[in-house]
């Protein structure tokens, strides 16, 4: 059915927005990791979690630019929004070096992204737990299903947890990155890109923690320890948050705001409706980019879904429809 909706959504999507006004929205994107080339990424080194090469990625900015969107910065949403233009803001999360990627095409179409980093990872250089799940099984022959539910499993546990599975089923040594396509910014990197007008960064916790299920103490503690070190290494607070995962609570909310971030990133793949309300910009929506080829696949974006939602929504639209005919004709 999802191959089903992305095949029509291709002929059909163009014609809506032919029809549609585009203005008054915001689409955020988060990217992981950044593929120099294919042969890097059959390399194996990292989990591929629909990374882009950075061919992919210039085509991607390019694809908005030519449909006229402006790529901004969050704080750009208190002062530069007209309500005549439509938006992108551009995330990379947790804090590859191959991120330095992008840097170029940043330059090159002078836009702005957010890094959000991880920052255990950058003082240890760690690689990242699911990406050492994903190497070593995979070198082991194991299937990607196989691979992805040890790695939901995994997600269920905290970091102290998950070190102690990674040391007692790789060894002590699993953590240390492979090469330069799995390991993180050092924090002397980090510190080089501080002035540069392209790039900003934020906070995605110190450990990494999924925070919808820990206490308002360990959230507030992880917000902390990885602002301690953001100023250290850029010289000042960071404005904007991005939940690991995506995932967070009402708790998780509210002490994001009390620690004073401006701004908060989930991974609920929906645009946003602009002027977004200042209680919402603690809960911005954002779509995970996706490696396919943009100018087949953006015009889902550009309509406020994903084949995945769209099926999803077919479904539930479905089953609705069947169960009122139970209804029905259960009281005949």
């Amino acid at each position: 059915m999802r191959g089903l909706v992305e095949k029509l959504g291709y002929l059909i999507n163009p014609m809506f927005l032919n029809l549609s006004s585009e203005n008054n929205q915001l689409l955020a994107f988060y990217f992981h990791g950044l593929f120099e080339t294919m042969r890097h990424k059959s390399m194996n080194h990292i989990d591929p979690q629909q990374n882009m090469t950075v061919a992919q990625f210039d085509e991607f900015v390019e694809y908005f630019l030519d449909n006229n969107y402006a790529f901004i910065c969050p704080e750009d949403l208190h002062s530069k929004i007209s309500k005549d233009q439509r938006y992108v803001i551009l995330t990379f999360d947790d804090g590859y070096f191959n991120n330095m990627l992008a840097i170029d095409i940043l330059k090159k179409y002078k836009i702005p992204a957010v890094f959000f980093i991880t920052i255990r990872n950058i003082i240890e250089n760690r690689s990242f737990w699911w990406d050492v799940i994903y190497k070593f099984r995979i070198r082991q022959g194991h299937s990607i299903e196989k691979v992805r539910k040890e790695q939901n499993m995994l997600k269920l546990l905290n970091y102290k947890k998950i070190d102690e599975y990674l040391i007692n089923n790789f060894g002590a040594d699993s953590i240390k990155p492979w090469s330069d396509i799995d390991r993180p910014f050092t924090e002397t990197e980090v510190r080089s890109l501080v002035g540069n007008p392209y790039v900003s960064f934020g906070n995605h916790t110190f450990n990494h923690t999924i925070l919808n299920d820990i206490s308002r103490d360990e959230i507030k503690k992880e917000f902390d320890e990885s602002n301690r070190y953001l100023v250290d290494f850029t010289g000042k607070f960071p404005a904007s948050l991005a939940f690991p995962n995506g995932y967070y609570s009402n708790d998780t909310l509210k002490v994001a705001e009390e620690v004073g971030f401006k701004y908060a990133f989930t991974a609920e793949p929906r645009k946003n409706t602009l002027p977004v309300n200042n209680g919402e910009l603690i809960r911005l929506n954002r779509f995970m980019a996706n490696p396919k080829k943009i100018r087949n696949y953006g015009s889902f974006y550009r309509l406020g879904y994903t084949p995945g939602t769209l099926n999803s929504n077919f479904k539930r639209f479905i089953d609705s429809f069947k169960l009122q005919k139970t209804i029905v004709r259960n009281k005949q």
